[in-house]
């Protein structure tokens, strides 16, 4: 799946979505692909947005006597 994909996706769930009552239907088709472009704004926006992400801490080597 592309991004061009997933916006349609994010804006077909924004359109059955009860989050605003419509205009008209163009009205309400911009609003939904201008949410689904702000999604995708969001997925590239921090690498690290969100949950915290984990980075390995060198451990030292045992030093056998």
């Amino acid at each position: 799946m592309n991004d061009e994909d997933l916006r349609d996706f994010f804006a077909a769930f924004a359109m059955i979505s009860n989050a605003w009552i419509p205009r008209d239907m163009d009205h309400h088709a911009k609003n939904c692909y201008e949410m689904a472009d702000a999604l995708i704004r969001a997925k590239y926006a921090a690498p690290d947005a969100g949950i915290a992400s984990v980075t390995p801490k060198p451990r030292k080597k045992r030093v056998s006597e």
